[in-house]
């Protein structure tokens, strides 16, 4: 098994006792079945982890912590597939992808709150679904095999 650190970063708060210039250290884990790039990454820029975070209160701010996860899980699966880029700010800003991005949702995010900062810490640890690529409001994705709807949101791979 691969150990690695999960890193973390909140704005000026404090996590778990750590503070930092660019990143928190929120805790040590173990990765067992998952060997991606995120599993293979000891940090996680701060800029990177702002990003997730706006486009994930952006997207699913009204949505529980499983709802929020799955989107983070989205973002993250995309950066590891070989279809889509391979790092978080491409990812998120693809033309036609996370429409939050698109339409200045996300702009409006100025402070993500910390339940959405938790979700992603979350799922950094432990995937929820390490395969599912997709999600839509209102329907499933054309583009994708559909897999299941929780909360507003259909999943797809």
């Amino acid at each position: 098994m691969k150990k690695r650190i999960v890193l973390f970063a909140i704005g000026f708060f404090i996590l778990d006792g750590f503070i930092t210039l660019d990143v928190y250290s929120a805790n040590k884990t173990q990765k067992t079945n998952l060997d991606t790039k995120f599993c293979q990454m000891s940090t996680l820029k701060k800029s990177e982890l702002e990003l997730i975070a706006k486009c994930v209160e952006s997207e699913a701010g009204n949505q529980n912590d499983l709802g929020k996860r799955l989107v983070v899980d989205v973002i993250l699966n995309r950066v590891d597939s070989e279809r889509f880029p391979d790092d978080v700010e491409s990812v998120i800003s693809q033309k036609y992808h996370f429409t939050t991005f698109w339409n200045g949702e996300m702009d409006k995010i100025k402070s993500p709150s910390q339940e959405t900062y938790d979700a992603i810490d979350a799922e950094l640890e432990t995937r929820t679904d390490d395969k599912i690529l997709f999600f839509t409001s209102g329907g499933y994705n054309k583009y994708c095999t559909p897999a299941y709807k929780y909360g507003d949101h259909y999943f797809g791979y």
